[in-house]
């Protein structure tokens, strides 16, 4: 197969690879599409050794099942979506004709998703799962939260942010969020109630005058270049619970607003070690996230969660150039790529 492998210099390019072999309960999808996210590129550079199969997000046709695999639940030839770890082994990732994975932290696709529209699914919408109802323990959909109670979306415009929005809405949440002006129609169809300009210099005063001073819940999406010590000051009087995305720890303003960063790839039951943190693996994290695997396929379908606008920029010999885009900020939907 043709797949996209991490070179000596920490660039990547397509190279060919033999098809992964599956397990008793795994499957093998032949990938037509695949999502790009920040830490696609940021694997390459940071943790994958040279050969490593790069890319985490896939959507594409069940061509083989594992000998465990219940044919009740999976069929051959039905679409589904799925991420891996990607850039973290020569045998298996997203960017490639093939990849394999356990079939129960896959979803269907639903019959009014496209392919390219389901690949913007996996990484953002895991992140946000794991953010909401592991971390910050949201009322987990059709529970719904106590009337009133708000959470701040830090980056309501990013592809975690608008689904953080959704899945916030779902849940009962009044949901104050930031954003360019250009985006402020989105996010405000997507469920957000209060919208500030994440420039404006008054941000923080103007979500704390919109939600009455009320804040207890916050994601932040970007978790860089201060965002975290800026966030907290958002929060309510008394404090409260803030995920972060990535590793922005020092110099937090306010230990009565509790901050911790988390890592996605544990949903998948994964342990990852990042600087000095070790996450361990936490089997209620994955059997959530199998939970959500099902409901999601119902949740799309209905048009309860809406995909991201995507934008398809070529085949698997483009994904260099994405990873640029993504690096500068030239793009302004979810970035996509054809691979069958």
């Amino acid at each position: 197969m043709r797949a996209v492998v991490v070179q000596e210099d920490k660039t990547v390019k397509v190279e060919d690879k033999p098809v992964p072999k599956i397990g008793p309960n795994e499957i093998l999808i032949k990938v037509i599409a695949a999502g790009l996210n920040p830490t696609d590129w940021k694997g390459v550079q940071k943790r994958a050794s040279p050969g490593a199969i790069v890319g985490c997000d896939a959507v594409g046709e069940v061509v083989l099942l594992g000998s465990d695999v219940p044919p009740s639940e999976v069929k051959k030839g039905e679409l589904r979506w799925l991420f891996v770890m990607g850039a973290a082994s020569p045998e298996n990732g997203a960017y490639a004709e093939y990849v394999r994975t356990p079939w129960d932290v896959t979803s269907v696709v639903p019959s009014n998703v496209s392919p390219h529209q389901a690949a913007s699914f996996p990484v953002p919408l895991s992140t946000d799962v794991l953010a909401l109802y592991g971390q910050l323990k949201i009322p987990q959909y059709p529970e719904q939260a106590p009337k009133d109670t708000w959470i701040v979306i830090w980056g309501g415009a990013s592809a975690v942010g608008q689904y953080a929005i959704q899945l916030a809405r779902l849940a009962g949440l009044r949901i104050a969020t930031t954003a360019s002006p250009s985006r402020w129609k989105l996010v405000q169809n997507l469920g957000a109630d209060v919208v500030v300009d994440y420039k404006d210099p008054e941000v923080i005063q103007k979500l704390r005058n919109a939600t009455n001073d009320s804040i207890q819940y916050g994601i932040d999406c970007i978790s860089q270049k201060g965002t975290p010590q800026l966030v907290q000051q958002a929060f309510r009087p008394e404090g409260g619970d803030l995920v972060l995305v990535l590793f922005d720890l020092d110099n937090l303003p306010r230990p009565e607003v509790k901050t911790r960063a988390m890592m996605g790839y544990n949903i998948l039951g994964y342990e990852t070690q990042v600087g000095d943190i070790f996450y361990k693996a936490v089997p209620e994290q994955r059997a959530m996230w199998v939970r959500w695997c099902k409901l999601c396929t119902k949740l799309f379908g209905d048009g309860q969660l809406k995909p991201l606008n995507v934008e398809v920029i070529g085949g698997l010999d483009q994904v260099q150039k994405g990873f640029e885009l993504l690096r500068t900020g030239n793009h302004s939907k979810k970035i996509v790529f054809n691979v069958g």
